[in-house]
């Protein structure tokens, strides 16, 4: 008696949405890993304290190392999320097509599986190259450290000419989102300086 059972289509989707909700599991649980919880307990003091500048800009500082670093932390997993999957997809692609496993006896169902599991892989690529997911990545990642820095550097100088934060954050924000589009503020300094 054979008790090898033929491919089955609900077999082969209820694995893949197993395996996307483990993948969507980690990612969610990625995203709650504590981040910048020593620099929170360093402004703490400064954020309770009475001296209203030095609280808003702990604040501000605070608050935009945050946003970056999330920031940072979901185009790290948008990224490397495809870059692996599709690398998942393209040997997957090759390796039924190659089997002989009872599974895939069905020529006609290996190769749709390889034509589909290879054609997902390129479209991963595609949009994880065409969306610049790597430079979004990098450019949060970059901010969230300039903050994270200009932080401890105010807390060293014990918040000290506070005001004189704000324009470094600016300019961290602004160096970000130049870095996201393409754009460098040293093409935006000169054109600056050309105009005046």
């Amino acid at each position: 008696m054979n008790t090898k059972q033929p491919f089955s289509l609900g077999r082969a989707l209820t694995w893949l949405v197993l395996i996307g909700v483990i993948v969507a599991g980690a990612w969610l649980v990625a995203q709650s890993w504590p981040r910048g919880a020593a620099l929170d307990t360093a402004m703490q003091p400064m954020i309770e304290g009475k001296q209203t500048e030095q609280a808003l800009v702990a604040r501000a500082i605070l608050q935009n190392y945050h946003e970056t670093r999330k920031n940072a932390s979901r185009w790290s997993g948008a990224y490397w999320g495809f870059t692996f999957t599709a690398a998942i997809l393209s040997a997957l692609a090759a390796l039924v097509l190659k089997l002989e496993s009872p599974l895939f006896k069905n020529d006609a169902m290996k190769k749709d599986i390889a034509a589909a599991a290879s054609v997902a892989a390129a479209l991963l690529v595609t949009l994880s190259t065409s969306g610049d997911f790597q430079r979004k990545w990098t450019a949060n990642r970059i901010a969230a450290a300039e903050l994270e820095h200009l932080g401890y550097t105010f807390l060293e100088k014990n918040g000290a000419d506070a005001r004189s934060y704000l324009a470094r954050i600016g300019q961290i924000l602004e160096q970000r989102h130049l870095s996201i589009v393409g754009t460098s503020s040293t093409a935006q300094d000169s054109k600056a300086a050309g105009g005046s």
